[in-house]
Order: C-alpha cells, then sequence, then structure tokens
C-alpha cells in the first residue's frame, strides 16, 4: 500500500475529491495501490456529503486511505480547498475519483520537479485520454443551410446511438461531427454537421461483429454513408426518426483518445482541452510548457499553491483550474505537461456535459475568471457581450415562435438570466480579488494573453 513505508517521509499527498462516485472509487483507489514508485505518498479523499455508500466503502475496503468528511458538497473547488489547505508534504496531487493511472503515472508526474531549473515550476500536469478505446466511424450526407437566423450547415438529426443494443449516446465522442444537443428526454437530438467524425466506445473483449445502432431523421429523405476502417454502407434517412442498425467485423480497429494533453484558453476566453477528441497518435508525447492545467490529474507544488491560495471556492465547479493556472502565471509560477503521466478518464461521469448544470458554471466562472485575471478590454468586451447574446437569443426565439405559431422555448433564456444573475452577485467579489491579483503580480496581463490561442 502507498501509506506502507514508515521508515520514510511522504514527499506527496494525493487528493481525490468524491461525491457520490461509489461506483467509481476502487477503480481509481485500486489503481494508486498498484504506483510503481520511490516516492512515499498519503492517499487522502475528500468526501462532499455523499448520500451514497461511498464512505463505508472507505472505511471498509480501503483503510489505509485517511477520509475528509464535508457536511455540505463544496464542489471540486471547495473540496480540493479543504484538502489542500492541510498538506504538509512538498507535493499535493490531485486526481478525479472518475480517473485511473497507469503504474508508474505517479512516478512520471514528480519527476519534472527535479530536474535542473525546476524550482519555479508549480505544476506537471498529466496525459489525459479517455478510459474506452473507441471505433472511429466517419459520416456523410447531404447538408443544408436552415436559414437567415441559423448560419450553420446541418446534416440530419442523431437521437441515439447504441452498442449491442446498449444506450451509448452519452459516452460518444461527436465534437467533430454534432453541434450541441436540443430538446428534453426522448426528443433529444443533436444536428449534425454535413459531415465529420464519430467515435464509439466499445466494451474490451467483444466478440465477433459488432451491432451498432443509429436513431436518426433528416430534413428531407436523403443518404447517409458510414465509413470505418475496412468498409463502406450507404443507408437512407427520411423526415420519420427511425432506427437502423449496421453490422461490423469484429476486427475493425480500435483507437485510444486524447482528452486533455494540457489546456489552453482561446483568444475569446473559452478554456479549452489541448487536443480533445484527437486519436492519439502519438502527436502529444512531448514535453511542452502549457499555459494551463487540467484539475483531472495534476502535480503542485505545495510552496506555489500556498502563494496564490489554491482554488477559488467561489467557483465551485468547472474553470476552477484554469483560473488557477492563470494566478500561478501571474505569479511567475510556470506549467509543465509531462506525456509519460498518463491517466484514463471517464468523461464527464459525475457532473454531466450539457447538463443544465454543466452549462451554469461553466458560463457564468467563464466571466468571473476574465473579470480576475484578464485584460479590461477582454473582460469587458466578453462579459458585455453575455447579456447582448441573451437577448438576441430570446427575440429571435419570440419571432420563430410568431412565425410558426408555436410555444416559444423559454429554458435556455431563463438559464442564461440565472446566470447573469449569479455572475452580477460574485461581480464585486471578483473585482476586489482582481485587485489583490494585481497588486502582487510579476507579470502582467497583456503578457500572459500573449499565450492565448485563436479559435480554429
Amino acid at each position: 500500500m502507498p501509506s506502507d513505508q514508515p521508515d520514510r517521509q511522504p514527499i506527496a499527498t494525493v487528493i481525490t475529491v468524491n461525491w457520490n462516485g461509489e461506483r467509481l472509487l476502487r477503480a481509481c483507489l485500486d489503481a494508486l495501490a498498484r504506483q510503481q514508485t520511490s516516492a512515499p505518498f498519503l492517499t487522502w479523499v475528500v468526501d462532499n456529503a455523499s448520500s451514497d455508500q461511498s464512505v463505508a466503502l472507505l472505511e471498509r475496503e480501503y483503510p489505509w486511505v485517511r477520509v475528509i468528511r464535508n457536511t455540505e458538497n463544496l464542489g471540486f473547488a471547495g473540496g480540493n480547498n479543504t484538502a489542500l489547505r492541510q498538506v504538509t508534504t512538498p507535493y499535493a496531487v490531485l486526481l478525479n475519483n472518475d480517473a485511473t493511472p497507469e503504474p508508474d503515472w505517479l512516478e512520471q508526474l514528480l519527476a519534472p520537479f527535479a530536474e535542473p531549473g525546476a524550482e519555479r515550476l508549480a505544476a506537471v500536469t498529466s496525459k489525459v485520454v479517455f478510459q474506452p478505446r473507441f471505433l472511429r466511424l466517419t459520416l456523410a450526407t447531404d447538408g443544408f443551410s436552415p436559414g437567415a437566423h441559423d448560419s450553420r450547415d446541418l446534416g440530419l438529426q442523431l437521437y441515439r446511438v447504441s452498442v449491442e443494443d446498449e444506450d451509448v449516446t452519452s459516452r460518444v465522442l461527436m465534437e467533430r461531427l454534432a453541434w450541441g444537443p436540443e430538446g428534453e428526454g426522448a426528443a433529444r437530438f443533436s444536428w449534425t454537421r454535413p459531415s465529420g467524425e464519430l467515435l464509439v466506445p466499445l466494451p474490451d473483449g467483444l466478440p465477433g461483429p459488432i451491432e451498432v445502432g443509429l436513431r436518426w431523421a433528416a430534413e428531407r429523405d436523403k443518404t447517409a454513408t458510414l465509413t470505418w476502417d475496412g468498409g463502406t454502407v450507404t443507408l437512407p434517412v427520411t423526415t420519420t426518426v427511425d432506427d437502423v442498425t449496421v453490422e461490423l467485423p469484429g476486427t475493425a480497429p480500435l483507437v485510444d483518445v486524447v482528452n486533455n494533453a494540457g489546456s489552453i484558453v482561446l483568444t475569446a476566453g473559452y478554456g479549452a482541452d489541448r487536443g480533445y477528441q484527437d486519436i492519439d497518435t502519438g502527436q502529444y508525447d512531448a514535453v511542452e510548457e502549457v499555459f494551463a492545467l487540467c484539475g483531472c490529474a495534476v502535480a503542485f507544488r505545495t510552496e506555489a499553491g500556498r502563494d496564490v491560495d489554491w482554488f477559488d471556492d467561489d467557483f465551485f465547479l468547472y474553470y476552477e483550474d484554469t483560473d488557477l493556472s492563470w494566478r500561478l502565471r501571474a505569479a511567475g509560477w510556470s506549467i509543465r505537461y509531462e506525456p509519460k503521466a498518463v491517466v484514463r478518464h471517464i468523461h464527464s461521469a459525475t457532473a454531466v456535459e450539457w447538463s443544465p448544470r454543466f452549462v451554469f458554471y461553466t458560463e457564468r466562472n467563464r466571466m468571473l475568471m476574465l473579470v480576475k485575471d484578464a485584460t479590461p478590454r477582454l473582460a469587458f468586451r466578453e462579459v458585455g457581450r453575455y447579456p447582448l447574446t441573451t437577448g438576441s437569443m430570446a427575440l429571435r426565439a419570440a419571432r420563430h415562435s410568431l412565425k410558426y405559431r408555436t410555444r416559444p422555448p423559454v429554458r435556455p433564456t431563463f438559464m442564461r438570466l440565472k446566470v447573469l444573475l449569479s455572475f452580477l452577485r460574485l461581480f464585486p467579489t471578483m473585482l476586489a480579488k482582481r485587485r489583490r491579483i494585481g497588486r502582487t503580480a510579476t507579470v502582467s496581463r497583456r503578457e500572459l494573453e500573449q499565450w492565448l490561442v485563436a479559435q480554429r
């Protein structure tokens, strides 16, 4: 066990925040127990007031783990801070409860801190790949433009993807194929682009041919072509929602897909995962300095974290790691990406991507981060754009409703108004934090924004 080294002082504390993650903890902690490292380390789990049997599991099966119990859910930021502010080891390491590290992960993650010239290295961030392996499909169909109020090029409506009749829609990677989801419940779908890549997760050891099911519809009757390594098929798509099944050979090759290879910030102030949904062909196998870390699997120099007071508790969930990165860099620290430190991650296992919770915190926290960290020009431009976009969206929805005599979709507008109200409540607090950052910064905001990446 990691803590069974009484004759040597631990040099790192590995922290995992848990909220109702009983189903995830075994894989994560068992992988930690298998670490092949010369560095003694402690393992702490912060439980954010789980209502499942997480704590009972920890007490029963993992007596070597220190459990810190919060009386309420403090989110990723507050949950980690509960432990980070108690750490006494030289290094503090964060690992998501839905991530499983490779056996040499911790050894590789901590090694850069000992290299010559690394005295101002604040954090080392891991190579994060998605947990399953994927079948790579390409979908192509005739495109169309919906009209003056929607400039997107659209293909077809994709409602469901299944493997062997199991619904895997939420785990399919289609960043390069589909726009964000629309609708609710059984009517929820995503518009695809005319062509793009569909990465379908497959379980290990699936014998024989693979049945992939698609539920789709289109604006008119047409065809769609699916292509994979070694085959292709053309299928009809109609205006009626319909299910089709494609049988693929069990020999179809599977690929690993990158989740994060260090993080970036776009020139519009959006945080992003470097390499997100790229097929892993070794293109991210070089050590690099990156602008931002990924909180999924990262090691900190404890001194650096204390220097900037760790995460911002007000963020709760999302953008807290990008904000921390920005503040570390403002204080003169650096951040490195280490490709040999590999973890496999179940994407959005706790907070579902595009859920109301996800949308609220990502949109609000992006603006909070810009108020705290960005130049006045970038912060004013992007924060000011949000209410204007909200009004434009509401007006467009109202016009569409009047034209087609339908009930206008009010949930998106209400969500954006909720984001604005929460942002305005925290705005004075963020301005005060901005002033404090500015008083101690050794790197200017303008200089830091040279790291920002143009939208592709």
